[in-house]
């Protein structure tokens, strides 16, 4: 059986039209992922969410533009501003140019620090669709469930019109009583409303199907192919690098990489950036102005001065940015720990109930419905034992379409856990963080 931690591995297929299969068609599990690849909002979120970081990365790489400034000053209303062109008034003409020179490596931390967060998003994109995937597999196996549910209801249905068909023939030779016939009518009439709401339950879960795939529609009209994984389906094995390479683990490292690099570049802030000017001014020489200077030139360096603050608010806040992450990386990690465990766990009992159910329960189930099956239809015994008998078989039935779905979502559950990120560890910002690391 394919894995939600294989179709996480698989590349996105490219965007398209979210359609729902055609109608009569059959759905398989493995359609049903590639579709909540494609389709799942929470997926499509998250690759929208690792764009945007893309474009943060050409934002962060950009460098402050010079500006550039023009301007007219010393105009005299009474004397006027003389004849000619403009070049020739008798006014101050500035032309200036101004460029903004950051200092402490602002830009390149600026730029590292949207490199990780990209890194981030992308391993956050690789969790979601783990996460989305496993949980459309969890919906998908419920609606096969209860469409099994509805096949055994149906069985036991006909069981009861074959058995109602064969009374009617009885009573009129006088095999039995009208009473006996009314008890296996009434209990037949249960099994026909056990039906509608297994029915109803099926469509439910069609419906919660679909919109955990992300297509229109309620897939009323398709019918699901069953996949259950076999008893002896390996399990996956839990080495020491399994938990450390899980892709909203290392989504948290690549959070908690990013928060110390914007730490760095608050820090950087302290440190004032320079602008640097340089001005070339034009006063002619004019009958009205015969004091004019010509052209001249000016060269300009301007330093904030850090008198009432020295950013000192926003390295506070980075600081409690990262130590944030910091905790939010211990406590991914930690609930990584737990889940695996308790998921081997849920895996195990659920695939030992199973096996008992289909090797001892099931069978015993069988035997007695049908040995009392066989002692009513000879006179030997009442129609309560009968009843009794088709009531545990039914149960029993159900049960078992219970517990291989049970076995199954376990399994997905389980696998999907242990699915390890598909982007290389080389590639992967190292956070060098002590999980321990003092709080400042």
């Amino acid at each position: 059986m394919a894995t939600a931690g294989r179709a996480a591995s698989a590349p996105l297929p490219p965007d398209g039209p979210c359609l729902p299969p055609p109608a009569k068609a059959s759905l398989t599990l493995a359609q049903a992922r590639l579709d909540a690849i494609r389709c799942n909002r929470d997926i499509i979120a998250a690759r929208r969410g690792e764009e945007a970081s893309q474009a943060d990365i050409q934002i962060a790489s950009q460098r402050p533009n010079p500006v550039l400034s023009l301007g007219v000053a010393n105009i005299n209303p009474h004397a006027g501003i003389g004849s000619g062109n403009l070049r020739s008034k008798t006014v101050d003409s500035t032309l200036r140019v101004d460029q903004l020179i950051e200092t402490a490596n602002k830009g390149g931390l600026r730029l590292d620090a949207a490199r990780k967060a990209s890194v981030a998003a992308g391993e956050v994109v690789q969790a979601v669709v783990t996460q989305q995937t496993s949980a459309v597999e969890q919906a998908f196996f419920d609606a096969v469930v209860s469409q099994e549910r509805v096949e055994v209801l149906t069985e036991t249905l006909a069981l009861y019109n074959r058995t109602q068909q064969a009374n009617e023939a009885r009573l009129k030779a006088g095999d039995v009583s009208r009473a006996d016939v009314t008890k296996l009518q009434l209990d037949g009439l249960r099994a026909q409303n056990d039906l509608r709401q297994a029915m109803a339950d099926h469509a439910r879960d069609k419906a919660q199907l679909a919109q955990s795939m992300g297509v229109p529609g309620t897939l009323a009209d398709n019918r699901l192919v069953s996949d259950w994984p076999s008893l002896e389906a390996p399990a996956p094995q839990v080495d020491p690098d399994t938990l450390q390479r899980r892709p909203d683990v290392t989504a948290a490292e690549a959070r908690l990489a990013a928060a110390a690099a914007s730490r760095d570049l608050a820090r950087a802030g302290r440190v004032p950036d320079v602008t640097v000017g340089a001005q070339a001014e034009h006063y002619p020489v004019s009958p009205a102005n015969t004091n004019g200077s010509g052209n001249s030139y000016g060269v300009f360096v301007t330093i904030p001065l850090f008198v009432r603050h020295s950013n000192g608010g926003e390295a506070r806040r980075a600081e409690v940015d990262y130590y944030a992450a910091l905790d939010d990386r211990n406590r991914v990690l930690l609930e990584a720990q737990n889940e695996v465990e308790r998921l081997r766990s849920q895996l195990e009992a659920s695939r030992l109930s199973l096996k008992q159910m289909r090797e001892a329960v099931v069978p015993a189930a069988e035997s007695v419905a049908g040995s009392a099956e066989f002692a009513y239809s000879k006179g030997a015994t009442g129609v309560l034992d009968l009843l009794d008998a088709r009531r545990a078989l039914r149960q029993t039935r159900l049960d078992a379409v219970n517990a291989q779905g049970d076995y199954a979502k376990a399994l997905s559950a389980y696998r999907a856990a242990l699915q390890a990120s598909t982007t290389p560890a080389s590639s992967l910002p190292n956070s060098q963080v002590r999980t321990d690391a003092p709080r400042p």
